[in-house]
């Protein structure tokens, strides 16, 4: 009669259910992850039960335990393995692992932010903060903000940007409409992510717009201008101008201004000086500034510190 050695009704018992787990999962289509994480302590689970019930039905006095070390050396592994995969699945990598390999980059809808103006607010501060935005003139008093994103996500993943508030914020201050957007948060590392959002921001072409770039591209369609804007620190600015507009529109560039299909009326040059911390040098930087009258030129749309501004004029809007 063959000796039962503690170790092979184990491994056996964790190949049949194994065996059986993987089988459900093909047929419901579960992925291949969950299987394994619920079927390794199951192994120690049963390795424990095969030691008890060879204990109890031992005859012996003081029984002593043989093993199958070729089966013991296999759950152990497995058992490792298992460990492992818990304490990665703990800290999150397995779910950025199964997440990174069925991810696919799509492009999705922003939330739409709807906002009536008050008439008290007089004036639109929109800082862009190093988004690439659409800015539209309108001649409803209102606030609108809408766009697409293009993210990288895995399908069965919820949308990285579900409200308005995920990537605009706005607060009214006295006769001023504050409108920030938020950079998406991207995670760095081996599973980064990349997030771009493409915004487009409607406001009044009644109220003064002051607009804050942060070395971004900024595409400017005013529209009827009836007010005054401003363009500062927006690294590339592309106006969009009917040829009927009533504007004045200067700008101030670091490189020349001869992009897009306006000729401007008068293009000087000049220089801004400085202090190079590092070196304690002087630097002179050559700058190119431009201006532009269309119609009576009773509203101004200014552009100050960029490295490129393209003008188009089309037809009316």
């Amino acid at each position: 009669m063959r000796k039962w050695r503690v170790g092979s009704v184990s491994m056996g018992l964790s190949l049949i259910l194994l065996g059986v787990l993987l089988f459900v999962s093909q047929i419901k289509g579960m992925p291949m992850m969950e299987p394994l994480l619920v079927w390794w302590p199951i192994i120690l689970i049963v390795l424990g039960i095969e030691i008890v019930v060879y204990l109890f039905l031992s005859k012996q006095e003081n029984p002593i335990l043989k093993y199958d070390f070729l089966s013991i050396i296999f759950v152990g592994i497995i058992g490792t393995i298992g460990i492992g995969f818990t304490l990665l699945s703990s800290i999150g990598v397995v779910d950025k692992v199964e997440g990174a390999i069925g991810a696919e980059h799509r492009s999705m809808d922003l939330p739409v932010l709807d906002e009536k103006l008050s008439t008290d607010i007089k004036r639109v501060v929109l800082e862009t903060n190093g988004v690439t935005s659409k800015i539209e003139g309108s001649i409803k008093n209102e606030l609108h903000v809408f766009g697409v994103y293009q993210a990288t996500v895995h399908p069965k993943a919820d949308p990285i940007i579900s409200e308005s508030s995920d990537y605009v914020f706005t607060k009214a201050v006295g006769d001023t409409m504050y409108v920030t957007l938020k950079e998406p948060a991207e995670q760095a590392g081996p599973f980064s992510t990349y997030t771009t959002v493409e915004p487009t921001i409607i406001v009044p072409s009644s109220i003064h717009l002051e607009v804050r770039g942060q070395q971004n591209h900024v595409s400017l369609y005013p529209g009827s201008l009836e007010n005054n804007w401003v363009v500062d620190g927006a690294s590339n600015v592309s106006v969009h101008v009917a040829e009927e507009s009533n504007i004045l529109l200067s700008a101030i560039s670091n490189n020349e201004l001869e992009n897009g299909n306006m000729k401007w009326d008068k293009i000087d040059t000049t220089e801004r000086g400085g202090i190079d911390e590092v070196y304690e040098d002087s630097t002179r930087e050559k700058l190119y500034k431009g201006t532009k009258k269309l119609g009576e030129g009773t509203y101004k749309l200014s552009i100050f510190n960029s490295d490129l501004v393209t003008v188009n004029l089309v037809e009316k809007m």
